[in-house]
C-alpha cells in the first residue's frame, strides 16, 4: 500500500524538476492542435472522476493567476477539470473502429464498479511538464489503484484490452488544467508562479461515482459525451 501511496509522490517530483530545467531555457512543448481545435478528429474513451465545486473554485482561482504568469495558453474551464481513471481507447483519428463493443465496456464497467467503494482524493501542490502544467491529486488510500488493477484485468479477460496502457500506465491522480500552445513565454514568471504554488492546497474531493466519457483530447465540453455514469458501492470492503 505504501509503494501505491508514494509513486504518485515521485512521479510529480520527478516531472517538476524536468519541467524547471525546461522552463528556464524557455523549452515548451506546443500543442499544434489547439490553436483550431474543430480540425482535431481525434477521439477517446475514457473513466473519469470530477472534483467537486470547492476544489474547482480553488483550482480556478489560480488558474486566473496563471492566465497572468502565461497568457494566451490554454486553460481547462472548471466544468472540464477531471482525473484520468483509466484511458479505455486512447484518442485517435480512427477511434470509430475501436468502439463498436461500448456496450461491452459498460457491461465491464458496471460489474467492476459496484465491486469498489467510494475514495477521496486530496489536491495539493502544482507540478508540470513541457506541455502544461497539472494539479497534484494524492488518493488517500489504496482503493484507485484497486479499481484502475480491477478495471485492466476484467477488460483484457472479455478482449477489451488491446488499447489500454499504450502510451504510459497511469497511476498518478491529476488534473491537466493548462496546455502550451504560443511560445512567447517568459519563464523566469510562470516558474516564480508555480514555484509559489508547489504546496498550494486546492481541496479534497470524495469519489461517490465515476463517469464513462466520450470525448476529445482534452475532454472539452463542446465534445464530451458522458456515456454512462457509475456509483460506486458505499460499503465495499
Amino acid at each position: 500500500m505504501g509503494g501505491e501511496l508514494n509513486g504518485p509522490r515521485q512521479i510529480y517530483e520527478r516531472l517538476w524538476q524536468e519541467a524547471v530545467a525546461a522552463f528556464e531555457r524557455n523549452d515548451w512543448e506546443l500543442d499544434r492542435h489547439l490553436p483550431d481545435k474543430s480540425r482535431d478528429l481525434r477521439r477517446g474513451l475514457s473513466v473519469a472522476l470530477r472534483p467537486n465545486r470547492t476544489v474547482q473554485s480553488s483550482i480556478n482561482h489560480f488558474l486566473h493567476e496563471l492566465s497572468e504568469a502565461a497568457p494566451g495558453q490554454y486553460f481547462y474551464r472548471p466544468e472540464e477539470f477531471h482525473v484520468t481513471v483509466l484511458s479505455i481507447i486512447p484518442g485517435s483519428e480512427s477511434w470509430r473502429d475501436q468502439i463498436h463493443p461500448l456496450a461491452e465496456y459498460q457491461a465491464v464497467m458496471d460489474a467492476v464498479l459496484k465491486r469498489h467503494r467510494k475514495f477521496s482524493i486530496t489536491f495539493q501542490g502544482v507540478t508540470a511538464s513541457r506541455g502544461g502544467v497539472m494539479i497534484q491529486g494524492f488518493p488517500m488510500d489504496d482503493t484507485l489503484a484497486q479499481l484502475r488493477d480491477d478495471l485492466r484485468e476484467t477488460l483484457r479477460q472479455h478482449q477489451l484490452g488491446d488499447q489500454l496502457d499504450t502510451r504510459y500506465k497511469i497511476n498518478t491522480a491529476h488534473i491537466t488544467v493548462m496546455r502550451f500552445c504560443r511560445a512567447n513565454l517568459d519563464g523566469e514568471k510562470l516558474l516564480a508562479l508555480l514555484k509559489a504554488n508547489r504546496a498550494t492546497d486546492f481541496g479534497e474531493t470524495c469519489a461517490e461515482h465515476l463517469e464513462l466519457i466520450l470525448g476529445d483530447w482534452y475532454a472539452s465540453a463542446e465534445t464530451a459525451w458522458t456515456v454512462s455514469e457509475y456509483k460506486l458501492n458505499r460499503d465495499a470492503s
